[in-house]
């Protein structure tokens, strides 16, 4: 099968052109607790407060002296999601090869961890040997970057059926907006895969045999358009900001841009906070599932099932955006709102108890697409109408009124809809992002 073409990435063009290597540490990975690698699935993605110090003591050990003669006192640092997918069981046939994913980041900083997960899973899953690597260009990666990851000390680790594991910190720094390479060696015959269906980027197969150290991309040989296992990054940060966690179905996911692109509506927020203070800037995780519902399952969980895990769990998660319903609407026979407004309802007091605010979306019109229909014209008004006024939410983005044609407000504008009337263009999706008021996250 042939690979398609990859541009370098700016990180990676970045770190060629200085010479650089510190985008991934040279220093050999340091273990942290053993609790951290056998969390809990549903468990709080935060690791204990022992872990967390142990975790950061390489880092902070050579800088405390300093700071001790200065008078200072060493900044706390907090473990914030730097890149996130959301997962179901999938449809592929992996073993005894290794799996090669390039994920961009949200977020930087130091400690970096990854976590594998194996919640849909049948069986035990076991990972032999997990690298990371700045991104040259398509499966490469830029020389002297790949670092082994270890979990508790160990380069494999082992992942019951229905459980996720986190490594141990990697000592350094990565950037955030940089392209990271993550490749899983597994030596057995997988059944029941845990992973994201519509990744829209380019994932790499091998031939049989462990490549996960090398750097090449020589024996990566398949490609696919899932993520494998994979389904967190997170990162030790002394920002207080936090981050959002956007919580969707097709349109938050990706749908209308090509394999690659980057171009989902929460990769321009990502590029919108850049340009934030940093004790502002929030860490932009993508919690959506393509075809994915708010009460009932089918393609994914439905939403009120995963909210817990794929939003409120998310390390350092403060702000959760809700931009949900309209597979509900399109896919069902409701003519009241009230069974869509409860499910809301449910969503915002599971993250009230946890202090975490919820911004309500409202849903974009799909007038021509395939399902439509008046009665379900009806009830997407009538929610929207709910969702900018009823209160219930901590604040709303008005999604519906930024990409609708102003003339025949039931359809997306020309220039805002791909071409099915239900998913937006690489301009609808940039113009939900620059919709946000940052300041209501």
């Amino acid at each position: 099968m042939a690979r398609p073409a990859h541009r370098l990435t700016m990180a990676a063009l970045a770190l060629a052109v200085t010479g650089a290597t510190t985008a991934l540490p040279t220093a050999p990975v340091q273990a942290a607790s053993p609790a951290t690698a056998n969390a809990p699935a549903n468990a709080p993605a935060n690791v204990t407060a022992a872990s967390r110090a142990a975790a950061s003591s390489s880092a902070s050990a050579a800088s405390s002296a300093a700071s001790r003669r200065k008078g200072d006192t060493p900044a706390r640092q907090r473990l914030v999601g730097a890149w996130t997918t959301s997962t179901d069981r999938v449809v592929a046939a992996l073993g005894g090869q290794t799996v090669r994913m390039v994920v961009r980041v949200s977020a930087g900083g130091g400690g970096t961890r990854l976590r594998l997960s194996n919640v849909f899973g049948t069986a035990p899953v076991t990972f032999a040997h997990v690298h990371v690597g700045a991104q040259a260009y398509g499966a490469e990666i830029l020389t002297g970057t790949n670092r082994q990851v270890t979990f508790g000390g160990r380069k494999s680790v082992r992942v019951p059926a229905g459980r996720a594991v986190w490594s141990d910190p990697i000592p350094g720094r990565i950037v955030a907006g940089s392209a990271l390479v993550v490749s899983l060696f597994l030596p057995g015959t997988v059944g029941g895969i845990t992973g994201h269906e519509r990744a829209y980027a380019t994932t790499f197969l091998s031939d049989p045999g462990d490549h996960a150290a090398e750097e090449t991309a020589d024996g990566f040989t398949y490609t696919s358009t899932q993520w494998y296992f994979l389904d967190r990054i997170a990162v030790e940060t002394t920002s207080k900001a936090g981050s959002v966690v956007a919580f969707g179905d097709s349109i938050t996911d990706g749908a209308g841009q090509n394999t690659d692109a980057n171009r989902r509506w929460t990769d321009y927020l990502r590029q919108r906070m850049v340009r934030v203070s940093p004790s502002r800037r929030m860490a932009v995780l993508n919690a959506g599932i393509a075809g994915n519902r708010l009460l009932r399952s089918g393609i994914g969980p439905s939403g009120l099932s995963r909210f817990y895990r794929d939003a409120l769990t998310q390390p350092g998660v403060r702000t959760v955006v809700v931009f949900m319903g309209i597979n509900d609407i399109s896919r069902g026979e409701y003519t009241s709102i009230k069974p869509l407004a409860y499910g809301y309802k449910r969503l915002i007091a599971l993250a009230h108890a946890r202090k975490i605010k919820v911004v309500g979306a409202t849903l974009t019109p799909f007038y021509g697409f395939g399902t439509w229909t008046p009665e379900r014209e009806d009830v997407r008004l009538r929610l929207n109408q709910w969702i900018r006024t009823s209160k219930a939410f901590d604040g709303v983005l008005d999604f519906d009124r930024a990409v609708r044609d102003a003339e025949f407000p039931e359809q997306l504008a020309a220039s805002y809809d791909s071409g099915d009337h239900l998913h937006l263009s690489d301009a609808g999706r940039r113009r939900l992002a620059y919709t946000v008021n940052l300041r209501a996250l």
